[in-house]
């Protein structure tokens, strides 16, 4: 297969980007996504004049080395602060708007999703390839997708495990049952998120986001406020409880009640809100490590936000993690 491994990596977030970033410099690297662009949950949207964020809505540090990264992308100008502080719930008469905890909330400079494609730059990121098996052959991996196959020394599968184990299972790839046991134990709750562009202001408090203690919305952003939008929008994500339940129900019932419990200043434009379903948005049962190397196959890691640490944090360094694992695996030179 060449001097140099080559290497497949399932799934354009910001797990994946972040391994074949690492991994590009001394592999081979493809990156095989099911949708038309990159970023996974680093989602941004525009709905005529306004740019939402509807999915990964900032990041914070809490590592030296993702706040070495994140201090990369600030001086490039992909990065930028957003706020620095709890957001309180709005409503609430005796409570400040913001409580300051020390911790730096990040946002993209023009969005989330272009924070993703910087990860992606200079990389082979082929999309619309709905991978649908991955499979031993003769050795080493073959993954098939509707219009494209690869034949690959390693694999890196970092989409949601549910979806990463529907693969392995298509190929009738066999895990070790620690591993199966492992990856099975991990569990996400959904999230619905509103799109919602305004005819007005939304009157959501400085820095434009509030994050409610309870009831059916788990978070809401303007992001006009937040500066990456150039139209009043708002970003509404329903709590767990409230997404189960509306989980079947048409755009039109998640909207009636997502906004009613908003109680926004402006109403919405009409016939511009969108919905988006995030089935795997929250790991509410994580792996212990930052990834998971299927024992007794060809190189195999699984990675994303559901090993070590949720959040972007927890997905940058879950890829990092990834990219370590293969290197050694595939016994090129250590990685930066």
């Amino acid at each position: 297969m060449g001097d140099r491994p080559s290497v497949a990596i399932v799934g354009a977030g910001i797990t994946g980007l972040t391994s074949a970033r690492t991994l590009r410099s001394c592999c081979d690297v493809v990156v095989l996504d099911k949708a038309r662009g990159v970023g996974g949950r680093m989602a941004t949207r525009r709905i005529g004049e306004a740019t939402i964020d509807h999915g990964a809505q900032f990041l914070t540090t809490h590592t030296g080395r993702f706040t070495e990264m994140v201090g990369h992308w600030e001086a490039e100008g992909i990065a930028t602060p957003w706020f620095s502080a709890r957001v309180g719930t709005r409503g609430l008469e005796d409570q400040a708007p913001e409580v300051a905890d020390g911790h730096i909330r990040y946002r993209g400079v023009r969005s989330m999703n272009d924070i993703a494609k910087h990860l992606a730059g200079g990389s082979d990121v082929r999309r619309e390839q709905r991978v649908e098996s991955v499979s031993i052959v003769d050795g080493a991996w073959r993954l098939r997708a509707a219009s494209y196959e690869t034949h690959v020394d390693a694999v890196i599968l970092t989409a949601p495990v549910p979806q990463s184990l529907q693969m392995i299972e298509a190929g009738q790839v066999q895990l070790a049952r620690s591993d199966r046991e492992a990856l099975d134990a991990i569990a996400y709750d959904p999230c619905l998120a509103a799109l919602v562009p305004l005819s007005g202001p939304s009157g959501l408090p400085e820095p434009g986001a509030v994050d409610p203690a309870s009831g059916p919305i788990d978070w809401m952003a303007d992001n006009q406020t937040k500066g990456v939008s150039e139209s009043p929008a708002v970003t509404i994500h329903a709590s767990a409880e409230e997404s189960r339940r509306l989980w079947r129900s048409p755009d039109e019932a998640v909207l009636s009640s997502l906004l009613g419990a908003a109680e926004l200043d402006s109403p919405p434009i009409a016939g511009a809100s969108q919905v988006q379903r995030w089935r795997y948005a929250r790991p509410v049962v994580s792996h212990p490590d930052r990834c998971l190397v299927a024992s007794g196959l060809p190189p195999l890691v699984l990675a994303g936000d559901a090993f070590g640490e949720p959040r972007v944090e927890g997905a940058v360094l879950s890829g990092l993690a990834a990219a370590a694992a293969i290197a050694r695996l595939s016994g090129v030179a250590q990685l930066d």
